[in-house]
């Protein structure tokens, strides 16, 4: 067994042991330690109104609904899929390495969300190491595809355009919608939705500087037949599903908390995880079985 793949073994069932414990006590109900007041005054001058209840007590109540909601998936979804794609990656499966490079890709962006969102809570130390060995394990599995594996293993006539296309789609929307969010409040110099009592938009920084990039680099390389792009586009349609699954979980939570939700942003946000998740099927299912593939 090679030093890689024993890496990636360590480090993954490291790490949903680690998610299992960090979303298990973000799920739980619980009366935090010390007086937590109803709502505060954000520095822009906006009433927030505190969940004031367990994990994410001195979070908002739109912020804690949402790492609930998350919590959620990460534990029917994120976990169990991260051990089944270590399982079969052992067994030499490409489908175990899409799952397995997918899965950490959604713990890293979940546990990098967490370390430098979330109010400060006794889960900080578990969030940052999550983080860090989610990021040391994204590399070393993405590193762990040769160069033609996956663009030699796709099924002739696989809908490249269609999966390039929504790729390339995908990011530009998100890219409008949280432009559209941000730009109207730098011209008139007021607080943009959804800051809250937190320091910056943590989410839209993401968005904007990797998964958009990402999206519609990734969907370019697949329509020209990189190989790089075939590659890129095995690990992050997995990813896309698992966070599409998540962005669910997330606005019924909120929907529950009874946080308003824009419809516009629902909408757009539905259309596009719906057909991400078809996407992400179709993209695994036109990747030949080796291995110890899923039978």
């Amino acid at each position: 067994m090679s030093t890689h793949v024993r890496s990636l073994s360590v480090l993954s069932v490291m790490i949903a042991f680690g998610a299992l414990i960090a979303a298990g006590f973000g799920l739980l109900s619980y009366s935090p330690v010390g007086d937590i007041p109803q709502s505060v005054v954000s520095l822009y001058g906006e009433t927030v109104v505190l969940d004031g209840n367990g994990l994410y007590a001195r979070d908002s109540i739109s912020c804690a609904a949402q790492a609930r909601g998350q919590d959620a998936v990460t534990l029917l979804i994120g976990v169990p899929l991260l051990l089944v794609g270590t399982y079969l990656m052992r067994k030499g499966s490409l489908h175990g390495k899409m799952l397995q490079a997918g899965a950490l890709g959604y713990m890293l962006y979940t546990y990098a969300s967490y370390s430098y969102l979330s109010m400060y809570n006794a889960l900080f130390l578990l969030y940052v190491v999550l983080f860090g060995l989610s990021l040391f394990a994204f590399i070393i599995a993405f590193r762990s595809f040769e160069e033609r594996e996956v663009a030699d293993s796709l099924k002739v006539g696989y809908p490249r355009r269609f999966l390039g296309g929504y790729l390339i789609g995908m990011g530009i929307l998100l890219a409008l919608m949280w432009i559209g969010r941000i730009v109207p409040a730098l011209m008139e110099g007021t607080a943009p939705v959804g800051i809250e009592h937190y320091t910056t938009l943590v989410i839209q920084a993401s968005d904007l500087s990797v998964v958009v990039p990402a999206a519609i680099i990734t969907g370019i390389l697949m329509i020209k037949q990189s190989t790089l792009g075939a590659t890129l586009g095995a690990v992050l349609f997995i990813k896309l599903a698992t966070m599409a699954m998540a962005l669910f979980a997330m606005m019924l939570m909120m929907y529950r908390s009874g946080v308003h939700l824009a419809t516009a942003e629902v909408i757009i946000f539905s259309v596009l995880l719906v057909i991400g998740v078809i996407a992400s099927l179709v993209m695994f299912l036109s990747v030949k079985r080796t291995g110890g593939t899923i039978q």
